[in-house]
């Protein structure tokens, strides 16, 4: 497989040439984990066709959102996420688990759990595979089943709970430098509203969904719109795919 390359103009380029060595964590600046955000999207802005993101989904998109689980310290999604696409073991292609070794990282990233509700999905197959390791975030008193996976719990006041406080606990704790957030669409909202996003990949897929899907973000209007720079444009079989960054950052 290769990947045309628009922006900046080059020659076409395998997906590792583009979505290894990223060298996130080195970019952690401060607190927190260097933060980057996963999304697909049709043509018409819509994040989900009846509900899954699997439809939007081509071959170059697939290999870009498994490339960029080697890069990264921890892999976070939302309950609802989690739930609807029956989240596994985040990294199991042996050449992708070669990759995270070959660059000082373990064979799995940490699995993020965030929950203010203590309503989680811990029927999906992350909680029944020995080789997940998962940190939960949850309120006092969450039971957490018997299970094969490795799960740390944090509590969480719900009353007064902010993701700013997650993602320095995931620093301080689990030595997390880099994070990749893979929605959903409410969870990457409140990670903007608390300015916690540094880069985002977006592949725009050739479809259009219509309808009253949901786009890549839900919740409250940004009290400031956040500019962004365009990095690199790609392209495979229609599909683009585009990695911006904050439009401050280098």
């Amino acid at each position: 497989m290769r990947f045309r390359q628009a922006i900046p103009p080059g020659p076409d380029v395998s997906p590792q040439e583009r979505y290894a060595g990223l060298g996130l964590g080195a970019r952690a600046d401060g607190d927190r984990p260097y933060v980057v955000c996963n999304f697909v999207s049709s043509a018409d802005g819509k994040a989900t066709a009846s509900g899954r993101t699997a439809p939007l989904a081509g071959t170059g998109d697939k290999a870009a959102f498994h490339l960029l689980r080697t890069q990264v310290d921890a892999v976070l999604a939302g309950t609802g996420t989690l739930a609807i696409e029956r989240y596994g073991v985040p990294v199991r292609d042996e050449r992708l688990i070669e990759i995270r070794l070959a660059e000082g990282r373990p064979a799995q990233p940490l699995a993020v759990v965030i929950s203010r509700s203590g309503d989680i999905p811990f029927e999906i197959p992350l909680f029944g595979n020995a080789r997940s390791r998962i940190v939960l975030y949850a309120p006092p008193g969450t039971a957490v089943p018997d299970c094969p996976a490795d799960v740390t719990v944090h509590e969480v006041d719900s009353a007064h709970f902010e993701l700013g406080d997650v993602l320095r606990s995931l620093r301080r704790d689990h030595d997390v430098r880099s994070l990749l957030c893979e929605g959903g669409p409410i969870l990457f909202n409140a990670l903007l509203a608390e300015d916690l996003v540094d880069e985002l990949f977006l592949t725009v897929s050739p479809v259009l969904v219509g309808g009253d899907e949901l786009g890549i973000t839900s919740g409250a209007r940004l009290e400031t719109p956040q500019p962004l720079r365009l990095v690199w444009a790609l392209e495979h079989d229609g599909n683009l795919l585009l990695r911006y960054a904050r439009a401050y950052a280098e």
